[in-house]
């Protein structure tokens, strides 16, 4: 979909989309509408084909010059239509079969359908007419899915189909087992209480028959270290290393002493502080993220032993959603810094220059953890999906023997170690699925405050009493044994082979066969 707004304040790459000239009608309703396919001409040669049509992918883009902090580009949510995302994603998936014919591709035909927004192709093309041999794959980022009507869904097709969501009626359809994206993720989606009883009791019956594979993300970015310095470690010299870091550290504290934006909320004083700088970044999911983890967990670690920077996109509670954590900056001056709003310029040293990324997600497909390692930087992360395979846990108090469990297939030793894993303890499953649920339901909003209605709860709380014993770990293990944490990074830099894009490809390329 090409959501002209939003692709707008990207001017470089707005100016490189052109259309094809390909135009058509397709019918939608009870009228035809106007599709034009666009193009852009990636500097390998490869092509992405966008669609476009006047009333469809609105979405507003509100970033300016500079960028406003409320309204971030987000295609997943426009204010002025709430319902148009269904209607955005049942859209885009009847054109798509009149937009491959158009465009010239011949069977046969393999498709890779993403989440519930596009899994409706699937229905789509069986009635186009055009195509015969084609396979459809489905690959789910999180277990969402979208309630729709008999009616509304006769939008795509005239088919009736068993189910009152889009992957309930779709799933049956695809040609293949329903992939995702990291192995244990994969796992999780069948086993874990969020998705078995939260999220998608409802699709368990679907994923049993169809089967559920994880095929694991590859590296998002390249490393970025010198050369020498990846040299130098290769041989065992972890000083240039070392060295880096420092150097590092030290271009993050500038960096923040020198912004100046009201928009921020806090400030972070560095005057004589040698200890451990904590990042967490992302956009605000109150269901998934984990802030409010992070930000409970932070005011129970002692002052002037850490520093905290949390960089928040706001999600679809907007600012409003996020004032928890403008509160924690005023109750930790000095210690917590807050932007949220998307960083035009010092995120890339922020990344670079902090201790340990703070990981503290419900749950996490693949997680973000390499992006660390790219960076030299080592993690903090609750155990789940994705992370637990890219974190490597090292052996402190937080590695307990359930952390330990979820982990020992993926590390056949934990002699390596790139990061801290922390988990709650196992509670009775009655806790657990009432938690949440109580989580899932965010019914703090849009008057409460997202910390104090969760913290009521027994899953919510030993959640934070773990991830504050983890953090206290990751400040010992930094101020003192700086030999064993640079060792971490440089252990984190090796765990990258593991998550390879080719092994993907092939993953994928074996699941449509």
């Amino acid at each position: 979909p090409f959501f002209r707004a939003i692709t707008r304040c990207r001017k470089a790459v707005y100016e490189r989309i052109v259309s094809t000239g390909i135009r058509f009608e397709v019918p939608f309703g009870r009228h035809r509408k106007p599709v034009e396919l666009f193009e852009f001409r990636h500097d390998n040669g490869f092509r992405t084909v966008f669609v476009d049509s006047p009333e469809f992918f609105t979405a507003p883009c509100d970033c300016g010059d500079p960028p406003a902090p409320e309204t971030p580009c987000n295609p997943y949510r426009d204010p002025a239509r709430p319902r148009q995302l269904l209607h955005d994603a049942l859209f885009f998936c009847k054109v798509v079969p009149e937009a491959l014919a158009r465009l010239g591709y011949a069977e046969p035909l393999v498709l890779y359908l993403q989440d519930w927004e596009a899994a409706s192709v699937a229905a789509a093309i069986r009635v186009h007419g055009w195509f015969r041999d084609v396979r459809c794959v489905l690959t789910l980022h999180n277990s969402y899915d979208q309630r729709v009507s008999d009616r509304v869904f006769r939008l795509v097709s005239p088919r009736a189909y068993k189910g009152s969501t889009i992957l309930g009626k779709t799933i049956p359809l695809m040609d293949s087992p329903v992939s995702t994206v990291s192995q244990q993720f994969a796992k999780e989606l069948v086993t874990e209480p969020l998705h078995t009883r939260v999220y998608a009791p409802h699709l368990q019956p679907l994923f049993r028959r169809k089967g559920v594979i994880g095929i694991d993300n590859g590296v998002f970015g390249t490393v970025d270290l010198p050369s020498s310095v990846l040299e130098a470690a290769r041989r065992g010299d972890l000083l240039p290393l070392r060295r880096e870091k420092t150097w590092r550290r030290n271009r993050l504290i500038e960096v923040l002493e020198g912004y100046r934006s009201s928009r921020a909320w806090g400030r972070v004083d560095f005057t004589g502080f040698e200890g451990p700088i904590f990042l967490m970044f992302g956009r605000d999911d109150p269901r998934q993220k984990g802030y409010d983890v992070a930000a409970a967990a932070i005011d129970r670690i002692p002052k002037g032993k850490a520093k905290f920077i949390l960089t928040p996109i706001p999600g679809d509670e907007g600012l409003e959603g996020l004032q928890f954590l403008r509160a924690l900056a005023r109750r930790r001056p000095g210690e917590v810094m807050v932007f949220p709003f998307r960083m035009q310029y010092g995120y890339h040293e922020l990344q670079r220059g902090a201790s340990f990324l703070l990981l503290c997600s419900f749950y996490e497909p693949f997680g973000g953890a390499t992006e660390g390692y790219a960076s030299g930087t080592p993690v903090v992360a609750r155990a789940t999906g994705g992370l637990i395979q890219q974190v490597c846990p090292a052996p402190t108090l937080c590695l307990t023997a359930s952390v330990k469990k979820l982990a020992a297939p993926y590390h056949s030793s934990f002699r390596a170690p790139t990061g801290l894993l922390f988990r709650e303890p196992e509670l009775p499953a009655r806790t657990v699925i009432a938690g949440w649920r109580k989580i899932v339901a965010c019914r703090y909003w849009p008057h409460g405050d997202r910390v104090a209605e969760r913290s009521s709860h027994p899953l919510f709380e030993a959640m934070v009493q773990q991830a504050v014993r983890a953090i206290e770990d990751a400040i010992e293990l930094f101020t003192a044994n700086q030999e064993r944490y640079v060792e971490m990074i440089a252990n984190g830099i090796r765990m990258l082979d593991r998550f390879s894009w080719a092994r993907c490809a092939n993953g994928y390329r074996r699941l449509a066969q």
